[in-house]
């Protein structure tokens, strides 16, 4: 078989696995992610031997990290990051010297080199950034408090892997100075960011732009690809990991208006050519090695999952999480990740680490990353236990947690608009926080990981508690007229620049609460009255230029903004 011809058996096994066994887990509710462990599994060298050379389609799986990563740059503009570099240089970085030195030490302890030890430690206080989000999307809690600290421990382990990775490549080097090497790497790595971050914001808009302006969908989704792979490219020609380019590059196209076009394009890629990434990760898994030494290995992921969520779980209350919170964060990030494969890769060639050491390791990263779905679910359920003791539906305001929220929404009343405004704002990482006098809306919403706190709005102390001077706006979605306008010119008063939106329910109030000070009225049956008036308009046959016209002249008739 010629190679053309092996790729495309690689390829097409890859699929027909996938859409069998990914099928089967989904209808059992189960993470893809398992489902894609296991197809690798499955089809790999090891098992049914479908593939016996996975290292073609692993170039796939790399670049749907990729995309996994840029993907979520979209989501995080620089100003959002501001309110999580508490726990990215607190909890963060705590996390990965502390886990590293302690796996370090059981290294040695072991018989290891020390070098070998502490990169062995290092590799193996890194959790899966690519399981540990899919997670979090597949859940829909991103945006929750404990998705945010975990994402943000994440980040700095991505940091991480760059120091690791030049560990790695002068280990065992005569001439190599291990202080300088570091050194030289933090240096390069910052010069590096100011360039990439320099550069991406003079060019990057006037690029898309331009490509804008053409009309060509298929150029303007190759420029998207080029921007992803050549920041990449970048970064790895510079010594750091070619993930933090594609993180990089998100980052700096969440600040333009291509944004949601740009993530409308990928989205089908990402997820297939992440599911290749698994798909590769279960084809590492030596089923011999599992059966004959599964008491080593059950008992080392066993020591390894404990040992780290013991630490970030302490280490989580110490920078001021609730209990509850830390122990969502610990066990979610107590499994092992991808880059291990990468960092043991320079150790196993140059038989610094013995192969059925690095087999065994490989297996319990690899069991590790398949137990990451449960271990967040056995989370959830111990927090919603421990949340029982740690807090009998308190109403007051947990000042301590509103801390880190800067340029936020403030959301009062929490019904079924806010509820929706919510999720919303947290499907995109927009930081907001909720007040409501009803404890069964502030209840449903803590449940859900939300800020969501009982309080009314229309007092002054509880609005200066959830921050309202540092707050982006306020969003008022109060059943009742009178409220509304009382809460609107108390803000107005207090509060002058911080811009005002109310909803109410039909226009009869809207000119008060205008001369008010609300920026914004949105009465509650005008959109819906818009989208029916543009299916009937459509079904008259109307051309969509004149619709949207006539919807324009709609809205500012009727919301008088």
């Amino acid at each position: 078989m010629t190679s053309e011809m092996t790729y495309l058996y690689n390829f097409l096994c890859f699929l027909m696995a996938a859409v069998g066994i990914v099928f089967i887990f989904r209808r059992m509710k189960a993470s893809p992610v398992l489902g894609y462990l296991a197809a690798g599994m499955l089809i790999g060298p090891h098992v049914l031997k479908i593939i016996t050379d996975p290292t073609a389609t692993q170039v796939l799986g790399e670049i749907g990290v990729l995309f996994l990563l840029f993907t979520l740059g979209l989501e995080l503009p620089l100003q959002r990051l501001q309110s999580m570099k508490k726990y990215v240089f607190g909890l963060g970085v705590a996390q990965v010297f502390v886990t590293a030195a302690i796996f370090t030490f059981i290294g040695v302890l072991l018989g290891l080199p020390k070098e070998t030890s502490l990169l062995v430690g290092g590799a193996l206080s890194l959790s899966s950034t690519a399981v540990v989000l899919q997670v979090l999307i597949d859940r829909k809690e991103m945006a929750t408090r404990f998705g945010r600290v975990s994402f943000s421990v994440l980040l700095f382990q991505d940091f991480a892997v760059v120091l690791l990775l030049i560990l790695a490549t002068t280990l065992g080097r005569e001439d190599s100075n291990l202080f300088f090497e570091l050194t030289l790497a933090i240096f390069k790595t910052s010069v590096v960011l100011i360039i990439i971050i320099g550069i991406g914001r003079i060019i990057f808009r006037p690029i898309y732009r331009a490509v804008a302006m053409s009309g060509n969908p298929e150029l303007f989704m190759a420029t998207t690809f080029l921007v992803v792979l050549g920041t990449a490219f970048l970064t790895e020609t510079a010594g750091l990991s070619m993930e933090l380019g594609a993180f990089l590059a998100g980052i700096l196209l969440a600040e333009t208006e291509y944004r949601h076009q740009v993530e409308a394009d990928i989205q089908p890629f990402k997820g297939l050519l992440l599911g290749v990434f698994f798909m590769s990760v279960g084809m590492g898994i030596h089923v011999s090695v599992l059966l004959n030494d599964y008491e080593i290995i059950l008992g080392f992921l066993a020591v390894m999952l404990t040992l780290k969520a013991l630490l970030i779980f302490f280490l989580s209350r110490l920078v001021g999480l609730k209990g509850h919170t830390s122990i969502k964060v610990s066990l979610l990030l107590a499994g092992g990740g991808e880059f291990v494969f990468v960092i043991f890769s320079p150790l196993v060639s140059q038989k610094f680490l013995p192969p059925n050491i690095t087999d065994i390791l490989f297996l319990v990263v690899v069991l590790s990353m398949a137990l990451t779905p449960f271990l967040a679910m056995l989370g959830k359920c111990l927090a919603d236990k421990h949340q029982v003791y740690e807090t009998h539906a308190d109403p007051q305001v947990e000042t301590e947690e509103l801390g880190e929220f800067n340029n936020h929404i403030i959301i009062a009343g929490f019904g079924r608009v806010g509820q929706m405004l919510g999720d919303l704002l947290a499907s995109h990482l927009i930081p907001f926080v909720a007040l409501d006098t009803d404890m069964r809306c502030v209840t449903e919403g803590r449940n859900k990981g939300w800020p969501v706190f009982y309080g009314d709005a229309k007092q002054l102390e509880v609005l200066k508690s959830v921050g309202a001077e540092r707050a982006k706006a306020i969003v008022i979605t109060l059943n009742q007229i009178t409220p509304s306008v009382r809460t609107v010119l108390m803000l107005r008063r207090y509060f002058p620049a911080l811009p005002v939106c109310v909803r109410i329910k039909d226009h009869n109030h809207q000119e008060k609460l205008l001369d008010s000070g609300a920026r914004l009225v949105v009465p509650e049956t005008v959109e819906p009255t818009m989208q029916l008036a543009t299916s009937i308009l459509h079904v008259m046959g109307m051309p969509q230029n004149e619709i949207t016209q006539l919807l324009d002249t709609f809205r500012r008739q009727h919301w008088m903004s």
